[in-house]
């Protein structure tokens, strides 16, 4: 009834303008029909927008639980597969006490630095007294408490774990660090040598 109301209404006003009725029909139509387009197009848009909004993802951030990386905090708290393994933070603090006493290029003494953090760190009761590298693995599991990873690739190591390569000779052991690894000297390089395992102990 309303759109028939608004048709005799135009019709009304075109003839009041002198528009015959044939081309005042085909006007009133064409006048009925661009108003019925327009009010549809605003009733899409609007349910296109509702439809936005109810898509939005809300927010996960919980200011309760939020907390600020002060510039004191290590980054040696966050490393690849660390939020993935339970171990005893003391490892980290391992890995930052050999950091600390580390020297641009090797000394040849990295299990001698290793025993030193670990001992340092508490980790073990007593300093280890292997006195090859790559025995380090064996006596920290056998003594220690200490277990291996099936972690294959060095950087996927997580921070503060023990990796102990073995090859000719004495061979290597270090701490994974966020920055790379650490003996008695630092770098962002894991050993050449092949790898033994990659150790920590659980908290």
């Amino acid at each position: 009834m309303k759109k028939r109301n608004s048709h005799i209404l135009i019709m009304l006003l075109l003839g009041a303008m002198g528009v015959s009725t044939a081309n005042a029909k085909t006007k009133s139509k064409h006048l009925s029909r661009s108003h019925s387009i327009s009010h549809h197009s605003v009733a899409k848009n609007s349910v296109e927008r509702k439809s936005i909004t109810k898509s939005v993802t809300p927010s996960l951030y919980d200011a309760a639980q939020a907390e600020y990386v002060s510039t004191g905090k290590s980054l040696f708290d966050f490393g690849p597969q660390s939020k993935n393994i339970k171990y005893d933070k003391r490892m980290i603090e391992a890995a930052q006490i050999a950091a600390g006493r580390a020297r641009a290029h090797s000394t040849s003494r990295c299990w001698h630095a290793v025993k030193n953090a670990l001992v340092d760190a508490h980790l073990v009761s007593s300093r280890p007294t292997t006195e090859y590298a790559k025995e380090a693995g064996d006596e920290l599991t056998r003594k220690f408490g200490f277990i291996k990873l099936p972690v294959r690739d060095p950087f996927a190591a997580p921070i503060g774990s023990v990796l102990v390569y073995g090859g000719r000779g004495a061979g290597h052991v270090e701490f994974r660090t966020a920055a790379g690894f650490v003996s008695d000297f630092t770098t962002n390089r894991p050993s050449r040598r092949p790898l033994l395992g990659v150790y920590i102990k659980q908290s």
